[in-house]
């Protein structure tokens, strides 16, 4: 899967957001350490956020610029089918200007999540951090699992497992109630157990997703992975 095409000229405001944030294409293509697999579905997380403010000048600015911080940073297929290379630096600096020009306004805080998400493709996570703990805020729900996921890879490559592990699982906590697919939570935090070489501690997360979400698409995954 790759991250979908959004320009200004052939999409809504309304389905910006759903289009920027599909979960599943965004695992699959952001964070393939994880090794879910290319048949996996997973629920499409909706960012509930307000566009009203968007008819502001500032707004308007701010939506322009994170459109072309996108198609820099997953450009489109050209003519002869072929994807060009991502263009980190050039769209980086789009979301910086995005961010700014959105100010405190929802659209500025994804930019903010944008230009978090290009400092870690450019492997400079330890700078990402701070900014995703600006928005782990919980001032928009689907917004602040986006930044707790996000964080957690960030903390991880940045040297810090353990916090990794302890967004993902309050991300699976049911008594958390966040707007995530928490079974997608549980297969991250096994992932991340298995990468520190805690192999029981990766069996028991899989176990338990099997026994929470029998029916996940995640399952089969998880049984191949406690058998292995």
């Amino acid at each position: 899967m790759a991250m979908a095409k959004i320009t200004k000229k052939d999409m809504k405001q309304d389905e910006f957001i759903e289009g920027v944030f599909d979960f599943g294409e965004w695992l699959e293509v952001h964070w393939k350490r994880v090794a879910i697999g290319t048949a996996v579905a997973v629920a499409v997380v909706v960012l509930f956020v307000a566009w009203n403010a968007m008819r502001e000048r500032s707004s308007q600015e701010a939506n322009r610029l994170l459109a072309s911080g996108i198609d820099a940073f997953s450009p489109a297929a050209g003519a002869d089918g072929q994807t060009p290379a991502p263009r980190y630096t050039e769209a980086l600096a789009l979301f910086e200007q995005a961010a700014t020009s959105g100010g405190s306004q929802s659209i500025g805080d994804v930019a903010r999540l944008f230009r978090a998400r290009t400092l870690i493709a450019l492997s400079r996570s330890s700078e990402a951090v701070p900014v995703l703990e600006g928005l782990v805020t919980g001032r928009d729900k689907g917004l602040d699992a986006e930044a707790r996921v996000m964080l957690a890879e960030a903390s991880e490559a940045a040297g810090n497992p353990e916090r990794a592990a302890k967004l993902l699982e309050e991300l699976a906590s049911p008594a958390k109630g966040a707007p995530y697919p928490q079974d997608a939570a549980l297969l991250l935090l096994g992932g991340l157990r298995e990468r520190q070489g805690k192999t029981e501690d990766a069996k028991r997360v899989y176990a338990d997703l099997l026994a929470r979400y029998p029916q996940s698409p995640f399952a089969a995954d998880a049984k191949k992975r406690i058998a292995d």
